[in-house]
């Protein structure tokens, strides 16, 4: 699929995209503003991912892209391991890049404070999900009045990635590439960390998360694909869906962006293909478009089981190449490979998330992967997302104190049946009168994560060669 460049040219730019300058676009009036900082650590990360990203477009716009794997690598480097305390002005680190690009820094600064507000809202206290969802929503609403916006459809992630020039920055500056997409994977690995989960729950998750962003995420260079919102955050992203598509249309656009500032270009082809690059994914070019229908640029197929991402490479209907994963049916079980039902649980550990239809599956896929593991789920008899946390040994610990398990071992197509978790031993005492369970004790957290039914029969790989090639 190489037809990119003749679309290119058909494209018409939108007026704005001529200013001069970069306008300073302001966050919306909210009394959840600046909620992040109630997570010290996890505000210090993401602030330093625009200080990374704004040295390294600084010295690309410069003409010093020959430092880029070394003396700007340690310089961001430093700041990754020192991050500040507070936003930083990316006009103040990158002010070649602004006189050049910036049009394009209004479209990256617009969807960033998106995601920094949609991270205040799930991060504020005191609220209903609800309440949350409402104010989520109407963030949405006010990134889409303005013209800098990007389409919250899914687009054809193969046909974006088509360009001659396609892998260009990666592959001539793989460390660096490999920092911004440790960014990626933590901007979209937050939103399950926060989503339906209560603040005081939310600081024991980044102790994990945090640390696996900082030693591995930011310095892997094998990574078959760019993070992918709905793969890092499937709970936050079945529910916005139109937002999960933009956070990907923009880490596509960052791709293609460092992919033409890495080519040999005059500064003049440079700029008008950063023009088009941004037009592909505007709000403005896909408006009055909907979901799953189009071709070519306006390719808004989805994986049908995830309407919060758009096609990738290789894709058949529910079936999709995740990086470090392999081939795996979005549709079902990532543990058991049957369909999930409508509750599900996910199981996070060595920077992947899977969903899982059951806690028995989630336990024992943790199982299998060394270091540390985050399962969530709806529990029944509680408001609040149960969350369990493993050390590197195994030993569990949940946020729920006397969360109790059901596991009546059974045929494994029921498993969300006989593996469940209740709140209270009162509300396992119900469940089990009510639905006739003979039998059945209630087992303790401790009991619980003893136990390990391994790999279950029905469980079947899907072998296919990987679409993107063989990694090192």
């Amino acid at each position: 699929m190489n037809l990119l460049p003749s679309l290119v040219l058909a494209l018409s730019p939108p007026a704005w995209l001529d200013d001069a300058g970069a306008d300073h676009l302001s966050v919306m009036p909210a009394v959840h503003n600046w909620a992040i900082q109630r997570l010290p650590a996890f505000a210090r990360d993401m602030h330093g991912t625009g200080v990374g990203h704004a040295m390294a477009y600084e010295a690309m716009a410069r003409g010093e892209v020959g430092s880029l794997e070394t003396a700007t690598f340690n310089r961001i480097d430093r700041v990754l391991h020192n991050p500040p305390r507070n936003p930083v002005d990316e006009a103040s680190i990158s002010p070649t890049f602004i006189r050049q690009y910036g049009a394009l820094e209004k479209v990256f600064d617009w969807a960033h404070l998106l995601h920094f507000q949609t991270i205040d809202v799930l991060i504020h206290p005191g609220w209903s999900q609800a309440r949350r969802d409402q104010e989520i929503e109407k963030l949405w609403r006010n990134y889409q009045s303005q013209p800098y916006a990007l389409t919250g459809l899914p687009m054809n992630m193969e046909f974006l990635s088509s360009s001659p020039y396609d892998g260009a920055f990666r592959r001539a500056y793989p460390k660096v590439n490999g920092l911004f997409w440790g960014y990626h994977w933590l901007q979209t690995a937050a939103y399950d960390m926060l989503y339906e989960i209560e603040p005081r729950d939310q600081i024991p998750q980044y102790v994990v998360l945090g640390d696996q962003y900082r030693r591995i995420e930011l310095y892997r260079t094998n990574r078959d694909f760019m993070p992918m919102t709905a793969e890092m955050s499937p709970r936050f992203s079945k529910r916005f869906p139109m937002i999960a598509n933009a956070f990907d249309n923009l880490h596509m656009l960052h791709d293609n962006v460092n992919d033409i500032l890495a080519q040999d270009w005059e500064k003049p082809r440079k700029q008008a293909e950063v023009k088009a690059a941004i037009t592909r994914v505007l709000a403005s070019t896909h408006a009055d478009e909907e979901p799953g229908e189009g071709e070519g640029l306006h390719d808004h197929e989805h994986v049908p089981s995830v309407p919060g991402m758009g096609k990738m490479k290789g894709s058949d209907g529910d079936i999709m190449f995740m990086s470090g994963m392999g081939w795996m049916d979005m549709s079902r079980c990532a543990h058991c490979s049957i369909p999930l039902p409508e509750e599900t649980a996910t199981v996070s550990a060595n920077g992947w998330t899977m969903v899982v239809r059951c806690l028995a599956c989630a336990r024992d896929m943790a199982a299998e992967t060394p270091g540390q593991a985050i399962i969530r789920t709806r529990i029944q008899g509680s408001s609040r997302t149960l969350v369990m946390i493993s050390d590197e040994e195994g030993n569990w610990q949940s946020n729920i104190q006397g969360v109790v398990f059901l596991e009546q071992t059974g045929e494994h197509p029921e498993c969300a049946d006989w593996s469940r978790a209740f709140a209270t031993s009162e509300g396992f005492d119900a469940f089990v009168r009510e639905n006739q369970i003979s039998g059945a004790s209630p087992l303790s957290l401790q009991s619980w994560s003893e136990r390990n039914l391994g790999r279950p029969p029905t469980y079947r790989k899907i072998d296919r060669p990987n679409p993107y090639g063989v990694k090192d």
